[in-house]
């Protein structure tokens, strides 16, 4: 499967008139300077796109980047997962993800699995934790993350966000990873948004990345 700029920017189209109250689906399109996950540099700069669906607490979805220069081979993620609320404060998430690379030949690692359990809370920063195991990379990592939106007028809003994790191989050692986003986000539409913005990301035993990047999400 190799998912397309163009597939992707066609899946803004997309429109569901069953049943609209309770599905939903939500199609992102974006570009990132440099491709960081957990805290590792993948590619120099990539086109990503998304598209998620809803069904009342639970969720799939489709996410592809699709490296421009340098780095790993196409990537795209399946995932689907379930959310509760546990309380006015508190919610809990739970889901897998199916990592699949499909440029990578005989001997690497095409597919992995990774499952994951979180909680957030609706308070100050609204703080939350996350807890992933990729069951063929054999890999555990914990993640924490917090978040703040100052709004700037009724259409543009100042988004902060900052994460801190590690990660524990079964084999070799761990190692910590952080970093931060500020992005500028406006809305178009009821159902369609925009943000631009900037992103620091640190390895333990690796380079700290400076980077930006863009992206427009549309709903239905």
């Amino acid at each position: 499967m190799n998912k397309t700029i163009t597939s992707m920017i066609a899946a803004l189209g997309l429109a569901v008139s069953a049943n609209a109250q309770e599905l939903s689906i939500t199609s992102t399109v974006g570009y990132e300077s440099v491709y960081v996950f957990r805290g590792a540099e993948l590619a120099d700069d990539i086109f990503h796109g998304a598209v998620d669906l809803s069904y009342g607490d639970f969720y799939a979805g489709i996410w592809t980047a699709q490296p421009i220069t340098g780095g790993q081979e196409n990537e795209i993620d399946f995932y689907a997962g379930y959310g509760l609320a546990v309380s006015d404060l508190v919610s809990l998430d739970f889901g897998g993800t199916v990592y699949y690379y499909p440029e990578i030949g005989e001997g690497g690692d095409e597919t992995t699995f990774e499952a994951y359990i979180g909680a957030a809370f609706d308070v100050l920063l609204s703080p939350a934790a996350y807890l992933y195991y990729d069951f063929d990379l054999e890999v555990l990592t914990l993640e924490g993350s917090i978040g703040y939106s100052v709004p700037l007028s009724d259409d543009t809003s100042f988004d902060l966000g900052g994460y801190l994790g590690y990660i524990e191989p079964d084999e070799g050692d761990g190692q910590f990873y952080a970093g931060a986003t500020a992005d500028v986000s406006y809305t178009f539409t009821e159902n369609a948004s925009g943000s631009v913005g900037i992103r620091v990301s640190d390895l333990e035993d690796g380079d700290t990345e400076f980077y930006w990047g863009a992206s427009f999400t549309a709903g239905f």
